[in-house]
């Protein structure tokens, strides 16, 4: 069942969304969740909508339902997204199935996904998520530090590998496996 996944009653919600002008950054009105933050850590696991995003600071600019904005590294957001359950043999008979990223446990290095076909949240290992081609990332884990942290999109796909082509900021575009990005 390869190909687009199907629109989630999240995306829909998210229609209004404009491309942001790097491809590699998160759309503006795109819903994110908060967490890793240290001084602000009362944010963690709010939800809010990025704004705008700062090229300069590499920040966003994240709105909250109480009027609240703040400014944010991208290692301390997690778009909230639709994704496939791939490769999962954790049973459930979540394999093929669509769910929506709600937010990133740092501590696991989880998705957590609401599942569609139910109303489980899993957690889920990122190589068991497959994300579309379009989703901005940032790279992490991987054996060249110097791309760590970097923002990138995905472009392309390789099911059978396991692994995404993204293009990253700077214009250069590398092979990565599913788990070494975090949307």
């Amino acid at each position: 069942s390869g190909g687009k996944l199907r629109h989630s009653a999240g995306d829909r919600s998210r229609r209004g969304a404009v491309p942001s002008p790097l491809a590699c950054t998160i759309p503006l009105g795109a819903p994110v969740a908060v967490h890793g933050l240290e001084k602000s850590s009362a944010h963690n696991g709010k939800v809010g909508r990025v704004a705008r995003f700062d090229s300069a600071k590499t920040r966003y600019d994240v709105n909250f339902e109480d009027g609240s904005v703040l400014s944010l590294r991208a290692k301390n957001i997690t778009q909230q997204c639709a994704v496939q359950i791939v490769d999962f043999h954790g049973g459930g008979g979540f394999e093929g199935q669509i769910g929506d990223i709600v937010s990133y446990d740092l501590q696991s290095g989880r998705y957590m996904v609401l599942m569609q076909n139910s109303a489980a949240v899993m957690a889920m290992q990122r190589q068991n998520c497959l994300l579309n081609v379009g989703t901005p990332v940032s790279l992490c884990e991987l054996s060249s530090e110097r791309l760590n942290g970097e923002m990138a999109q995905i472009v392309g796909i390789d099911r059978a590998s396991g692994r995404y082509t993204v293009r990253c900021k700077s214009g250069e575009q590398v092979k990565v496996k599913f788990e070494k990005v975090i949307c």
